[in-house]
């Protein structure tokens, strides 16, 4: 005999020669042992045992007797084995177990056994020892580390995988008082083994264990999961750290984090664990104050927006801040005498009860209040009532309320954490106490798989509004809401602030909101004392008289508020399938953009100390310095010489951008080139919506880019003023500040335009803000807005409509006088709204008006009648202006003389042609760019400057085809495009509008999957040969394969030329077809899994996932910067866009959705065991909504075991198959319309998003009205209307073609079509509803048969179609359904006697009881199915026969682009598309070897040949099965002459056949094809040989 013993290579400390740490193993891993023997025989076989060593598991190797035992220990190697073709024995040796740290910290870690209740324990393997070892042995011993690394893993080898009692505990390095976790009891036994694919696998279990740190009161919870080694690591159990969240906080901000206390498992708040007595009493004291009085709160609704009963939210044990606060209350019930009656403790809510503090650390008594409490006790009239009379945070005093409490705080300095460089440094980790993260999963996945529970939002005045927080009353009650799904809260505060807002985090997947944190522990006293003040009220003295000043304090009370976003992200790679990133960063950001101006900010009415100074090119959070102030934010220049007055205030939660007019002090406006600054608000990259960025730049005082300009071409002075600003229009000129009354334009000027007030309340109910079109409004006048004649010429026109405009009348002036007031008569001051490239221009020119009598005559009428109110009159107005006064009188004059002239000249152009050039800017409003303007050369003319050439091109492609192919590989889909052109033209130079067209004639997308119920899953909505005719097209062009009426897709883009300011300028349109969609769910999960594999193999191309193998020690760390990079990035101004227009056509959508049908016993054997088991799984109805990392996902391989889960999974693959089987549903998608807007590519997409999403929710009804569950409502009614319309308008139609052509029987004719058109479609649409209701009956009581092979068969037959004339008639529908009842008696009857054998045969009496059920259920079931069956068809035949040729529609156009494509040979070969190849692949799946992979084929023109990797089969022309022979059975082949005509393919066999003979003839009439076939049969056999 001959053993094989393994041991450690390792060598003994003393280095010996031949010396190991560890003895040979106590057992063999191989014995050669003579296996028969023979005293005749020649030969002895021997073979290799391996039962000692498979029964055992693996082998043990002891310590040599003269090593240290306190460093080094045995081990227990895991043993395998494998035989590769009956000729090599592989032996493969494993650890028992692998721990893998997947936490953001360095962990510690033990592994003993026999640990006992005291915490006495055989230690045999821990991060010491593997310390020590490498102490001794350096580096080259296997342990580098002694602690576990973020993404390390070890290999324990002294755990043997045969023990049920191996403990294992861990210790996280991240603060230097951490302690080591609870004994971990792994039951290696149970994982040791990871079962097949067509097994139920190894379920992973999870699981929390707790430490403490330092002197928190909570625990650190760290997750473990336990489970198999993956495939490519062996067999044995993986132990994995992990927390389910990491938490960073990106703000400069002292954040502290908590939880609710059920999450974070804190001993304090288990009431379990507190005296029976103290539970007792606040059970009593609940109920007492339950039944007491009338302030219960039953009846009546008096609550306000005060803050609730209280949250119980803890501290969690890691944070990032240096100190965190903790916080107890008092509660103390007294009795009629003013005696303590009872007392306990607990959090801020009276029903979370906490232990009494007794450590040393002082606590502090919170005496925050009205405004200061005398030793902190605030009281309340009934614990249990309504927050008018409960603690309600307003921490009011009374003494005869029964019920009191204080709070006590505490500081706690932080550890400071082990800086090693490790994550850590930026990064803790919380890991839910209260659920596991599998069970957290799973309760999202059974509420995903009912509904998807929608929150009510309330209706905002923008988009961000739905990010809002939650209305909610507390924790508690969120708590509540929402325990079911098992998601995640996460709190944060600023010092000794309260709590924010939870962020809710669901059980899986991305989530992001917005959460608020008071910088105020109570934010209603600081509310209070605000209003104290307000009113004069001293609230600065504390009366603390009887206090003990040594434990005496105040909450802090500021106003601030913190606005946040929460973000969570998951992992990259493996991370993420069990951890997820939550970043917490500021909701608003700021940032100047100006190349050389700071800018101040602060928020509107705080005060001027609050603000915050941004340097150009600098970016700044913002956050609110008062919560009871308007949440409007305003900015000024930061001058200290020129000091600017504030702006008007901004919302940061409007989108856009917005101009803000910036003004000095003292009114002037010449010693600083600057007039607006403009303020730019996008949303955050990566939030969700939820935050924004602000960005802030100055703009060009003479408009050259700015978002509004002003150009006055008249040679009056324009005053112009933002409508409604003003209470007082004259009080501007009374203050000798112009500036607060109106702007001027002087002749010939362009200057800025920008809004005093950005924001505005609404005026009426509601209280919404003012819409953009209201603040843009402008009053210009001719005169200053507060005088007479600026009164007088008032016109009002809105910057927002391009095309507006207004006409200024220079004869109301008075100043002018009546004879300059006669002659302007006819002449009016025309302003009209025009762009310039990004920029919205109001124009000024001068313009000719015909005059009329009526003019004149109003004319003279003014000049006698002088309705001026007192307070305009000059002499009632002090005269400190009347230099001003003077020259604007003097300038007034000349204009008004010059435009005299011009009218007398004729050189003032008519209402149109002015309107043209105002609104053009061309003409007098022409100007050249800065460089081609006579300033730079005076010579230099337009004409004379090089207009380029003009370049155009255009291509045209008959189409393109994409292949997708599965990792199967099979193809699954196939894509065509039919008809692409694209064309451009362009200019050399760039001085003209540069065009660009794609046209895409028609799209298809095919669904290549086997017995797909829908073969098309996409193409172009086309009509009805019936409308064809109606509108008079004829249908022998329209059904030209792949064309349709209009292109599937234009696009048009137009490039202005760049603009001066560097803004694309463009206009775009598109148009898009209307669209059919069919879907079967395994396609979509197909499809899915598709994509998601070319997302790992992207991947794994990038080597982002090549650290992610079991046996590497240490696994690369998710990039947690590449995945914060982007949070504060911010849109460029080169990347802006201005659309003249852009325009998105209406579409239509026809949607048609159906579970699957079964796949055949050949398909399931070709398309694989995973792509078989999704086919099952959505049949059966196993579907997930929100698990893993697909939208869908289905449950493999599950069973249902007891007579509860038979019928749960009955009556859930009814409820799936009713839900989502939708037949026809028409979905309506609105169309885009954008004038004159300016945006950037991520505003856009967030606009068009919600857009279409709108219009997809508008759709709903119309979904659920089309499901077949309920009859396809809608297409009833869409029958009965086309039907009604038709008897209407019919007739109308033959009358009058009677009265144009003179003959009374095109009258008779519409008539009859009209009355057949409404029996048709009345008839057509109830039978068809009909139909759908009964085949889904019958689908569904195929289920309730529980025979899945019957349901199977069912889905196989080809149903009768209503919509092919030819098989659509009642004859047909009789015969289809007759044969479908009678199958289904037979089957009723034959399943009573088969049903019971075959149960017998597999599971003895048990098989024999569940088979009597199943038959005798079927012989219930299966005739009335059969029944229904009937009704079904015979009612498609009626509809058929109603409609007749009108049914035929357009179905040569549903056909596939071409058939699947074939793949060659086992390995399934990816070769170029071959037709022939395809449709011999096709006609070999459906034949008896389609469940083999297909090798070849050749057409002998009457036969034909189909080779698969295993057999040869010969058909004749007519389908009939020649030949059918294995390759192994053929010897060989060869090719003869026949005496006549034709070749013979003469095939030897090894064996003899039943006839007597050993060959097989194949006859051919070309050599060649006989040649070639003889050439592939001949390699078929050598490959397979």
């Amino acid at each position: 005999e001959v053993d094989v013993f393994i041991r450690p290579s390792t060598q003994s400390v003393d280095n010996k020669l031949g010396s190991s740490i560890h003895k040979w193993s106590t057992f063999p891993v191989l014995s050669l042992k003579e296996d028969r023997w023979d005293a005749d025989a020649i030969e002895v076989h021997y073979d290799w045992d391996t039962e000692m060593t498979t029964t055992l598991g693996g082998v043990s190797c002891l310590l040599s007797t003269d090593e240290d035992e306190s460093a080094f220990h045995p081990v227990w190697m895991k043993c395998t084995f494998s035989n590769e073709a009956d000729t090599t024995t592989t032996v493969t040796i494993w650890s028992a177990m692998t721990i893998r740290n997947m936490l953001p910290c360095n962990v510690e870690w033990e592994v003993a056994s026999h640990v006992q209740q005291d915490g006495a324990c055989s230690i045999f393997d821990s991060s010491s020892k593997r310390d020590r070892q490498r102490s001794l042995h350096g580096s080259s011993f296997p342990s580098e580390r002694s602690s576990l690394q973020c993404g390390s893993g070890v290999e324990v080898f002294t755990a043997d995988a045969l023990h049920s009692e191996v403990h294992a505990r861990f210790k996280c390095v991240v603060r230097n008082v951490c302690h080591w976790s609870e004994w971990l009891n792994i039951g290696l036994a149970r994982g040791t083994m990871r079962k097949s694919f067509s097994e139920q696998p190894h379920e992973a279990k999870q699981m929390n264990i707790q430490c403490k740190i330092g002197s928190c009161e909570s625990p650190l919870t760290i997750g473990v999961k336990l489970s198999s080694r993956a495939p490519n690591a062996g067999q044995g159990m993986s132990l994995t750290l992990y927390a389910e969240i990491w938490l960073r906080n990106l703000t400069s901000l002292p954040l502290a984090f908590g939880a609710p206390s059920l999450q974070v498992g804190s001993d304090g708040d288990i009431e379990s664990l507190l005296p029976g007595k103290v539970s007792a009493d606040s059970a009593l004291i609940e109920l007492s104050s339950v039944l007491e009085g009338n302030s219960f709160g039953l009846f009546s609704n008096t609550d306000d927006d005060d803050d609730d009963l209280g949250d119980d939210i803890l501290n969690l044990p890691l944070q990032q801040c240096e100190e965190v606060f903790e916080e107890v209350f008092e509660y103390v019930s007294i009795d009629e005498n003013g005696s303590e009656q009872r007392k306990w403790w607990a959090s801020e809510n009276h029903v979370r009860v906490r232990q009494e503090p007794n450590d040393n650390v002082l606590w502090m008594v919170d005496c925050a209040g009205e405004p200061f409490l005398h030793n902190g006790w605030e009281s309340c009239a009934n614990i249990a009532g309504s927050k008018a009379f409960n603690f309600n945070g307003r921490r009011l005093f009374n003494k005869n309320h029964r019920f009191r409490r204080r709070r006590l705080f505490r500081k706690i300095s932080m550890e400071e954490p082990v800086l090693d460089g490790s994550i850590s440094d930026s990064v803790i980790f919380h890991q839910p106490a209260d659920l596991d993260r599998s069970t957290r999963s799973r309760r999202e996945a059974e509420r995903n798989a009912i509904g998807v529970h929608l929150d009510e939002k309330k209706e905002g005045s923008n988009i961000l509004d739905v990010f809002n927080p939650i209305d909610a009353a507390g924790v508690l009650d969120i708590m509540s809401s929402i325990a079911n799904d098992g998601s995640i809260l996460i709190h944060v505060k600023h010092k000794d602030g309260k709590f924010s807002s939870p962020a809710i985090i669901p059980p899986s997947g991305s989530s992001n909101g917005v959460i608020r944190a008071c910088s105020s522990r109570w934010p209603n006293v600081t509310k209070a004392i605000k209003e104290q003040k307000r009113k004069d009220v001293d609230v600065t003295t504390w009366n603390s008289d009887g206090c003990d000043p040594e434990n005496l304090g105040i909450a802090p009370l500021e106003p601030t508020v913190f606005e946040l976003v929460y973000q969570v992200t998951a992992l990259s790679g493996l991370w993420g399938e069990l951890s997820r990133m939550v970043t917490i960063t500021p909701r608003f950001l700021i940032k100047n953009e100006s190349s050389w101006l700071d800018i101040d900010v602060k928020q509107v009415g705080a005060p001027d100390t609050s603000k915050v100074q941004i340097k150009y090119g600098e970016m700044l959070p913002f956050y609110w310095f008062d919560l009871t102030l308007p949440e409007l934010v305003c900015a000024r220049p930061a001058q200290s010489r020129n000091r600017f007055k504030w702006s008007g205030g901004f919302d940061m939660c409007t989108l856009g951008m917005v101009p803000l007019r910036v003004r000095r002090i003292d009114g002037s406006i010449n010693q600083l080139s600057l007039r607006s600054i403009r303020v730019n608000v996008e949303l955050q990259p990566g939030t969700g919506g939820s935050g924004t960025i602000v960005s802030i730049r100055d703009e060009d005082p003479n408009g050259e880019g700015s978002l509004f300009k002003i150009e006055n071409h008249s040679p009056f002075q324009i005053f112009v003023s933002q409508d409604g600003v003003l209470a007082n229009p004259a009080s501007g000129l009374l203050r000798n500040d112009t500036s607060l009354s109106c702007d001027m334009v002087q002749p010939g000027e362009r200057t800025s335009y920008a809004l005093d007030v950005p924001w505005r309340q609404g005026k009426y109910a509601g209280r919404t803000s003012a819409s953009v079109s209201e603040l843009l409004l402008l009053r210009c006048a001719l005169a200053p807005l507060s005088t007479r004649d600026g009164v007088e010429s008032t016109k009002v026109v809105c910057f927002s409509r391009v095309g507006d405009s207004i006409r200024l009348s220079p004869s109301r002036l008075s100043s002018v006088g009546s004879y300059l007031a006669t002659e302007l008569l006819g002449v009016r001051v025309l302003g009209v709204i025009g762009t310039d490239g990004p920029t919205r221009t109001l124009r000024f020119i001068l313009m000719q008006k015909e005059v009329t009598p009526t003019g004149y005559f109003g004319n003279a009428m003014r000049d006698t009648i002088s309705p001026m109110p007192s307070f305009m009159a000059a002499e009632s107005a002090p005269h400190n202006n009347d230099d001003d006064d003077d020259d604007r009188t003097k300038a007034l004059l000349d204009a008004a003389t010059n435009a005299s002239a011009l009218l007398n000249a004729g050189s003032l152009p008519d209402e149109r042609e002015a309107t043209k050039q105002a609104f053009f800017g061309t003409g007098i409003c022409k100007r050249l760019p800065l460089e081609m303007s006579g300033k730079a050369n005076p010579n230099l003319h337009e004409d004379n400057i090089d207009p380029g050439d003009e370049v155009s091109c255009e291509l045209q492609m008959k189409g393109f085809l994409f292949s997708i192919i599965d990792s199967s590989p099979t193809e699954l889909a196939v894509v065509s495009l039919h008809g692409v052109r694209v064309g451009a033209s362009w200019n050399t130079l760039g001085k003209e509008y540069a065009r660009s067209t794609i046209v895409v004639g028609w799209l298809q997308l095919d669904n290549h999957c086997p017995n797909s119920v829908y073969p098309v899953a996409m193409r172009p909505w086309m009509k009805t040969e019936e409308s064809w005719k109606e509108e008079g097209v004829d249908i022998k062009h329209v059904e030209k394969p792949f064309t349709a009426d209009r292109p599937f897709l234009e696009l048009k883009i137009d490039f202005a030329p760049r603009h001066r300011t560097g803004i694309q300028s463009l206009s775009a349109g598109a148009s898009l077809h209307d669209v059919e969609i069919f879907l079967d769910l395994a396609f979509i999960l197909r499809m899915q899994r598709w994509w998601l594999g070319i997302q790992d193999h992207a991947m794994g191309a990038s080597g982002r996932s090549a650290g992610f193998i079991d046996s590497r020690e240490s696994w690369d760390l998710p990039n947690i910067e590449h995945l914060l990079m982007r949070r504060t990035q911010t849109i460029g101004q080169q990347s802006m866009m201005y659309f003249h227009r852009l325009t998105i056509l209406p579409c239509k959508v026809r949607l048609s959705v159906a579970p699957t049908n079964c796949l055949t016993r050949h398909q399931e054997e070709f398309e694989g065991e995973e792509a078989s088991a999704i086919h099952a799984a959505v049949r059966k109805g196993d579907l997930l909504v929100g698990e893993g990392s697909g939208v869908l996902g289905v449950k493999i391989g599950s069973k249902n075991q007891t007579a509860i889960s038979v019928v749960q999974g009955m009556l859930k693959s009814i409820l799936v198959d009713a839900l989502l089987r939708c037949d026809g549903a028409s979905l309506n998608f609105e169309g885009v319309a954008l004038f004159n807007h300016t945006s950037n590519s991520p505003q856009l997409v967030t606009y068009l998003g919600a857009h279409y999403l709108a219009s997809l929710i508008a759709n709903v009804p119309s979904l659920i009205g089309s499901l077949a569950a309920f009859g396809n409502p809608l297409g009833l009614i869409r029958d009965l209307g086309d039907g009604v319309s038709d008897f209407v308008n019919e007739p109308v139609k033959g009358f009058k073609k009677s009265f144009e052509e003179m003959d009374p029987s095109f009258a008779l004719s519409g008539v009859a079509r009209g009355t057949g058109s409404l029996a048709r479609h009345t008839v057509g649409g109830f039978v068809d509803s009909a139909a759908m209701l009964t085949e889904t009956a019958a689908k569904n009581m195929a289920v309730l048969t529980l025979d899945r092979r019957y349901a199977q068969r069912r889905d196989r037959v080809m149903k009768l179609k209503a919509n092919d004339a030819k098989a659509a008639t009642i004859l047909k529908g009789l015969e289809s359904g007759i044969q479908k009842l009678v199958n289904g008696v037979l089957e009723g009857v034959t399943g009573v006697v088969s049903k019971p054998i075959r149960g017998a045969e597999r599971s003895g009496l048990e098989g024999f009881a569940k088979g009597v059920g199943k038959g005798l259920l079927g012989l219930i079931m299966k005739p009335v199915i059969g029944t229904t069956d009937l009704l079904t068809d015979t009612l498609i035949g009626v509809k058929g026969s109603i409609e007749g040729d009108n049914s035929q529609g357009m179905l040569s156009l549903y056909s596939q682009v071409r058939p699947r494509r074939a793949l060659y040979g086992r390995d399934r070969v990816v070769k170029p598309y071959r037709i022939d190849d395809a449709t011999a692949a096709t006609i070999q799946s459906k034949l008896c070897i389609g469940g083999e992979e297909y090798l070849s084929h050749v057409d002998m023109v009457k036969n034909v040949a189909l080779m698969s990797v295993k057999r040869l089969l010969v058909l004749s022309g007519d389908g009939e099965e020649l030949i059918l022979l294995r390759f192994k059975d053929i010897r060989k082949v060869e090719v003869m002459p026949q005496d006549d005509e034709g070749f013979v393919i003469t095939i030897f066999l090894h064996e003899v056949k039943p006839d007597g003979s050993d060959i097989e003839k194949v006859e051919c009439e070309e050599e060649r094809t006989a040649n070639l076939l003889c050439e592939k049969l001949t390699e078929a056999i050598r490959n397979t040989s």
